[in-house]
């Protein structure tokens, strides 16, 4: 990864910590004083190196783990702010970078809400979390797991 893309990863975290939602091309372009089309390049090459995922229009942003781009069941809350997270795993993941919080869900199974609240790194709640799909085999289809 070069720097432009290390600047570029950095402002897309910068942007759901700020936001709680992914930055557009054009905001990118904006921030970081680069044109539309170098921007949708290196969000591109991300992609290609699993540091994040586009859309299937090759430059809207679907996820930056621990980050949804796009809404889900799964929210990570930490104060008023609120975070659309990939799986439980990723929503446990930004109450972690932000501090104590609620994540709320539903069981899959079920569809009874579930909710976790961390405290002091403390996560609580009546549930059990388990993933399908093993760690090692996440990206094998990224969309899904």
């Amino acid at each position: 990864m070069d720097d432009f893309q290390r600047a570029v990863r950095a402002a897309v975290y910068a942007a759901y910590g700020d936001t709680t939602r992914p930055p557009t091309p054009d905001e990118l372009s904006s921030a970081l004083g680069a044109p539309r089309e170098t921007i949708v390049a290196t969000l591109r090459a991300l992609a290609d190196e699993h540091i994040l995922v586009v859309m299937p229009d090759g430059e809207t942003i679907w996820m930056a783990h621990p980050f949804s781009g796009v809404p889900t069941d799964v929210v990570a809350a930490v104060g008023a702010k609120r975070w659309f997270a990939n799986c439980v795993w990723d929503g446990l993941s930004i109450i972690g970078l932000f501090g104590d919080g609620r994540l709320e869900t539903a069981s899959p199974a079920t569809h009874q809400p579930l909710v976790f609240d961390v405290a002091d790194g403390v996560v609580t709640g009546e549930a059990i979390v388990h993933f399908l799909v093993p760690p090692h085999r996440f990206w094998d289809d990224i969309h899904y797991t």
